[in-house]
């Protein structure tokens, strides 16, 4: 079985390009490289795209990955050509490289200076966030739905497929349920809150929260 290992994931925010992610594999280059880019639906329907980079080492049995900001689009030369393009971040799926930094897209298209342009999100994931919408996956054993590997190969925030997760309205279980799930495994987060899962739920799109209607205390009737 293949080891996995993240090369500086706290770092994801401050790459930019593809050439970011290949400083930080194996300089001898003997790997074979990948981008998966999956989709993060927003409350707001708008759709990013998360992105990753798998370097397959074969004489190491080992697998590197490296992250990079979350994006709508990314920007590069196509072969040939000394003009920077726009294209849509979900080109980028499935793309092989190289250590010399060429990029090969599904449909043939070869590319250089692959350059991500940020999405600015209106919220902070965190790794309590991601906890918390693995725990809801799995009390709903809707795992094969929303995962695209095998997620004992991998990091579950790679592995799943965030444009999945709006099918998931109207289906899920109880917060209390899913608190009690998270405490029972992950002692150190007992004190969770129910209003913080819901909290996290609506970041992803599949928890809307109704809106509180202020009760008007000691109100006498008129008239």
């Amino acid at each position: 079985m293949p080891r996995y290992e993240w090369l500086q994931p706290d770092e994801r925010t401050k790459r930019r390009s593809i050439a970011d992610a290949i400083d930080l594999l194996p300089s001898d280059g003997a790997w074979r490289g990948e981008i998966r880019v999956s989709g993060l639906q927003l409350p707001s329907q708008d759709v990013v795209g998360l992105i990753a980079v798998f370097a397959e080492h074969a004489a190491a049995d080992t697998t590197s990955i490296v992250t990079l900001p979350s994006a709508k689009q990314f920007r590069a030369r196509p072969e040939g050509s000394q003009e920077l393009e726009t294209f849509d971040i979900f080109r980028l799926d499935g793309a092989t490289l190289d250590g010399r930094g060429t990029i090969e897209l599904v449909d043939g298209t070869r590319l250089r200076a692959v350059e991500v342009v940020p999405a600015l999100l209106p919220y902070n994931v965190t790794r309590r966030d991601w906890l918390i919408l693995h725990h809801t996956i799995a009390r709903m054993k809707a795992e094969q739905e929303c995962y695209t590997y095998p997620i004992r190969f991998a990091d579950r925030r790679v592995a799943l497929d965030c444009s999945t997760l709006r099918n998931l309205s109207g289906r899920i279980p109880l917060l209390k349920q899913i608190q009690g799930d998270i405490a029972d495994q992950q002692p150190a987060l007992k004190d969770l809150s129910q209003q913080k899962i819901a909290d996290t739920l609506c970041k992803f799109g599949i928890r809307i929260p109704r809106p509180r209607q202020a009760q008007r205390r000691g109100s006498t009737a008129t008239g």
